[in-house]
């Protein structure tokens, strides 16, 4: 695989705040409020309990097996066949994802910015830099992970201070009308989102002191939460019902501020905001897919493949959706469902199956 790359466990931080993030906060808030309407904040705290719980699962397996990714390590767990299966999963689902946010980020650029811009020149646009980060390697993901973070959540909150004047809180009232079920419901729809520090599971072996990942990856989902929590109370505060309509609702939410005449063009920092944490996005997605194959198919160099597969990526996310509606329908079905079950699942099974094999056999 020759990867000689470390990063820090404080940098862990950062990787997995911009895995989920820069998605989270531009499509979640409409998501959430069809679902759970004003009560979408306490959703966002229930999906957050359940993403505590999986970062410490998957925490606790990574320490089984400090040296070894989730590739090699199901070998070990549940012997060749079965493990080289979740293995070939793994990579199928890391592409999967990584193709949707890929098309995402193009939908994004294309729609409210340059409508007659074709979809194929911002996936390969975004693709260039991704396959150059993966070449680097983690140290490089890492630094510009760590370099991006503080310019995301400082832009994302002077924007929700600047915005604060005109937040109307009754609007999050009355609690619980319809009881805790739409509660829940809007948990499920974000828990493909808050699964994602499963990219744990590849990145572990890399990482400097990994006994010390387990409070950093906490605080990292506690982070995240209080963001995606403060976004949406702030869009819900502003339109109410409104909401469940926006394409957008961060941006939305944005141009409302601008046509207040707080700062002029905040819809264009919300577009280089958004690159820039969403590149983070898909070069760490990018980078785990290139590790599971290198590591499922025995492949020396994994830099090697960093060019083939975003060959993959490209093709998959410019021709697999016809458009932005159709690729919101496949995230809400197929793929909400097919990423969870691998991201908590997976990882779930094998724990329980490892403590068993420890303990009895």
């Amino acid at each position: 695989m020759n990867e000689n790359g470390k990063i820090s466990y404080k940098q862990i931080v950062s990787l997995i705040i911009m895995t989920i993030s820069p998605t989270a906060i531009l499509y979640l808030p409409t998501l959430i409020y069809k679902e759970a309407k004003q009560d979408g904040w306490i959703s966002i705290i229930v999906v957050t309990v359940y993403s505590l719980f999986l970062t410490f699962v998957i925490n606790k397996l990574n320490l089984m097996f400090v040296d070894k990714t989730i590739i090699e390590y199901s070998v070990d767990i549940v012997g060749k066949y079965f493990g080289k299966t979740i293995g070939l999963i793994y990579c199928v689902m890391f592409i999967n994802l990584n193709s949707t946010v890929i098309r995402e980020f193009s939908e994004f650029l294309a729609g409210p910015f340059m409508m007659e811009t074709p979809i194929l020149f911002f996936t390969i646009g975004i693709m260039l830099p991704s396959i150059f980060g993966v070449y680097k390697g983690i140290e490089v993901i890492g630094r510009t992970a760590q370099i991006i973070l503080p310019i995301f959540i400082g832009a994302v909150v002077i924007i929700i201070i600047l915005g604060i004047k005109d937040m109307n809180f009754s609007n999050l009232q009355p609690i619980m009308e319809d009881g805790f079920v739409p509660v829940l419901k809007g948990a499920t729809r974000q828990m493909s989102w808050f699964s994602q520090p499963m990219i744990l599971v590849i990145i572990m072996p890399f990482i400097n002191n990994p006994q010390k990942v387990g409070k950093t990856s906490y605080l990292a989902v506690i982070l995240t939460s209080f963001l995606i929590l403060s976004v949406n109370i702030s869009i819900i505060t502003t339109f109410g019902c409104q909401t469940k309509i926006m394409i957008y609702p961060f941006l939305s939410f944005a141009r409302y501020i601008t046509a207040l005449g707080f700062i002029e063009r905040l819809d264009s920092i919300i577009m280089f905001l958004w690159i820039g944490g969403v590149f983070v996005k898909i070069v760490v997605l990018h980078y785990c897919s290139v590790i599971s194959i290198s590591q499922l198919f025995q492949v020396k160099d994994y830099r090697k493949l960093s060019i083939p597969v975003g060959i993959i990526l490209i093709v998959i996310s410019t021709v697999a959706w016809k458009s932005l509606v159709e690729l919101k329908d496949y995230i809400k079905s197929f793929n909400y469902y097919f990423n969870v079950s691998i991201q908590a699942g997976i990882p779930i099974t094998l724990i329980v199956i490892e403590k068993i094999k420890r303990r009895y056999i």
